[in-house]
């Protein structure tokens, strides 16, 4: 089979760039160990983040294989995705939507980018959620359809051009 690109057109939800460096800010309690040293055996509901979701128990992982956009291999939970989206970068797509919206356990693969789909965790209720703060910690917030409203106000409504490379 020889390589190829392929172009996908996907509905979705797109974070404008005048909103990216509001999502820095910590959302929840930024958990950050005293000596820089690994955070470990939090219990949550979801985690969202390669790292975050290797080192910490919960019922719903995302990955996407990547820690701060450099690929890090495969996913040791199992070696097994129970769902796999494709989520470009600085987008929630209806594809990863459905699935997170639906899922109840089990591990959410990404072809493409996680970091936003930490956003659609939060419609679901009384639901811990954590993710990586780059270089600082592990970030732990409870849902709310109030934040979840709030935040889904900033999104833009798109369909977006997606090229992803098949092997």
């Amino acid at each position: 089979m020889s390589n190829s690109n392929s172009v996908y057109k996907l509905p979705s939800l797109s974070l404008p760039d005048e909103f990216r460096s509001d999502l820095w800010i910590p959302q929840g309690t930024l958990y950050v160990h005293p000596s820089k040293g690994s955070i470990t055996d939090l219990h949550v509901d979801i985690t969202v983040g390669d790292v975050v979701s290797r080192r910490h128990h919960s019922y719903i992982k995302v990955v996407d294989f990547k820690t701060k956009r450099k690929l890090i291999g495969r996913f040791d939970e199992h070696e097994k995705c129970n769902y796999f989206v494709l989520n470009p970068p600085g987008n929630i797509s209806l594809n990863s939507y459905t699935f997170i919206d639906s899922a109840t356990r089990g591990v959410i693969c990404v072809i493409g980018e996680e970091d936003l789909l930490t956003i659609p965790f939060l419609n679901k209720i009384n639901r811990k959620i954590a993710y990586g703060q780059p270089d600082s910690g592990i970030v732990v917030l409870n849902s709310s359809v109030e934040m979840a409203i709030k935040v889904f106000k900033i999104l833009k409504a798109t369909v977006i051009q997606y090229r992803i490379r098949v092997a």
